[in-house]
């Protein structure tokens, strides 16, 4: 028996958001249907996407970063991964996505 992943996405205030969760090959999917138009459809202010709550990611995780970037850039606004734990820090550096996404690592 195996028990679904999930991930969670909250907005705090205008342009501010809360990633919570596991981030894998399995909630991935799902978030992405339920949030690809919810960071872009408030305004046209950047964005910040806090981190901290990530119990886990694989490198789905990063994938769904890259798409929320890539939408961010064809709108023409900025966004900023912050609180991005050690571990999926890690995986971005050595894909050499460290040097494209804007991230900040935990404390």
């Amino acid at each position: 028996m195996s028990t679904k992943s999930i991930a969670r996405l909250e907005k705090t205030a205008l342009g501010h958001y809360q990633l919570s969760g596991d981030l894998s090959f399995q909630s991935v999917p799902e978030l992405w249907q339920k949030n690809k138009t919810v960071l872009f459809k408030d305004d046209n202010s950047d964005l910040d996407i806090n981190l901290a709550g990530l119990e886990r990611s694989d490198s789905s995780g990063l994938a769904i970063l890259v798409e929320w970037f890539r939408e961010a850039e064809q709108q023409n606004r900025k966004i900023n991964f912050i609180n991005i734990p050690q571990q999926m820090y890690d995986i971005a550096r050595v894909s050499g996505l460290d040097e494209i996404l804007p991230l900040t690592v935990r404390k």
